[in-house]
């Protein structure tokens, strides 16, 4: 009797494991080399390098060809496991009289399983994929006999497990199963999975600057010929710390310049987005989300360098002021943020403050304090500033209090 019957699912999960494995590997090597720096464009270092971590890549590039077996034994246990089996001459003796185990028994050569797989079930794998499968099986075999002389690459291994993963591993978009994996894993496990979401964004980007423009085009979606941009979904996903990282991997569907439908390629999200300058002068972004530029990443209410021509730049620290805005922030705290200017005199630095709370992308901020530095220290004391005034925005418009500051330090803490 044979007992220990696998069933499709568990060759499924098996061959998912195994295919994850290989990402994470290869993946890894290629991220590790880029977090060098600048000592990854050393061309003769970054060879040895590589030369170093063929021996992981060879190991990944023997866990596709094993994911892609499992996966095809269950597309066929699906139908029966019984045609997995090989030549029952070959089947233990005992199995007549006593339990044999499922895995003890022969089973189908690897180079028949695409056969049979194409003679079972509708569709059949076209030949692009046993081609693939042909080539994955045969180096792997030369690796298993220690004959195999190739060079692995980062690039070639990431698009192998893309295909593989299209043609049998379909049934979950390839960002969602990394993040499913992940969830599983052992950091994630004891509650350390603040950075996963940003960390699988990561990977995405870093295999689609391994691939050719077509393959990054069939196999995840996005176009090289286009602009990307922080998906502003996926940066609210994201743990705070991590997600001024996030690669750009969200594309506008067309060329057109007032296209405001941005699509993600990880998380499919389609943000509608506002299309004009970015505030910050070195940015040549011009697409906005909810204060975000999604170019800079940088807030557009927190550009407060106006720099208008009326505003004389002194020659010295004498003539340094602050402008400390302020707004109620929903909490138990308002929220200042400062900025700092130098400015010919008082006269000029009050028209500065009022420059700022004129300015439409600041026009969430409701007072800005201005006090002149006598000296550099940290925190702000008062006996550090020489207070001017503070602009407010009340009921009749733009008011300016002399001699008061609606910031201070002792009660708002430090800017």
């Amino acid at each position: 009797m044979i007992v220990d019957m696998p069933t499709p699912g568990e060759f499924h999960t098996a061959g998912v494991n195994q295919l994850y494995l290989a990402w994470k590997i290869t993946i890894g090597a290629q991220q590790a080399l880029t977090r060098m720096g600048a000592a990854a464009d050393d061309q003769e270092a970054a060879s040895d390098y590589w030369q170093s971590v063929q021996p992981e890549l060879a190991n990944a590039y023997s866990l596709i060809q094993q994911a892609m077996e499992l996966a095809l034994k269950g597309r066929i246990a699906a139908v029966s496991p019984f045609l997995l089996l090989g030549n029952p001459a070959d089947w233990p003796g005992r199995g007549a009289t006593e339990p044999l185990s499922f895995g003890e028994l022969p089973t189908l050569d690897a180079s028949k399983l695409v056969k049979v797989h194409n003679l079972l079930i509708d569709p059949p794998l076209d030949a692009a994929f046993a081609t693939l499968w042909e080539t994955v099986r045969r180096d792997r075999n030369r690796i298993m006999h220690s004959t195999s002389r190739t060079t692995f690459t980062a690039a070639a291994v990431v698009l192998a497990i893309l295909r593989a993963a299209k043609t049998l591993f379909a049934d979950m978009p390839w960002g969602d199963r990394l993040l499913a994996q992940e969830a599983g894993q052992k950091y994630a496990i004891f509650g350390m999975d603040d950075h996963v979401y940003s960390e699988v964004v990561g990977e995405i980007g870093c295999a689609i600057a391994l691939l050719t423009p077509a393959d990054a085009l069939e196999l995840l979606g996005f176009d090289r010929r286009r602009h990307a941009y922080v998906c502003p979904q996926c940066f609210a996903n994201a743990e705070h710390d991590f997600a001024p990282s996030l690669p750009k991997l969200a594309q506008f569907p067309t060329k057109d310049a007032s296209e405001t439908a941005l699509r993600c390629i990880f998380c499919e999200a389609v943000s509608t987005v506002d299309r004009h300058d970015c505030e910050y002068p070195d940015c040549p972004g011009n697409v906005i989300s909810q204060n975000l530029c999604l170019t800079c990443l940088r807030e557009q209410d927190e550009q407060f360098s106006l720099t208008p021509a009326f505003l004389i730049r002194a020659p010295d620290d004498l003539h340094d002021y602050e402008f400390v805005v302020g707004r109620e922030s929903g909490g138990r705290r308002d929220e200042y943020r400062s900025h700092r200017e130098r400015a010919a005199d008082d006269e000029d630095a009050i028209a500065y403050g009022r420059r700022m709370l004129d300015a439409a992308h600041l026009r969430v901020w409701q007072t800005v304090s201005i006090f002149q530095r006598e000296r550099c220290s940290v925190p702000l004391e008062p006996q550090t500033c020489r207070p001017i005034g503070h602009w407010a925005r009340e009921d009749r418009g733009l008011l300016w209090h002399p001699g008061v500051l609606a910031y201070n330090y002792a009660a708002h803490g430090p800017v």
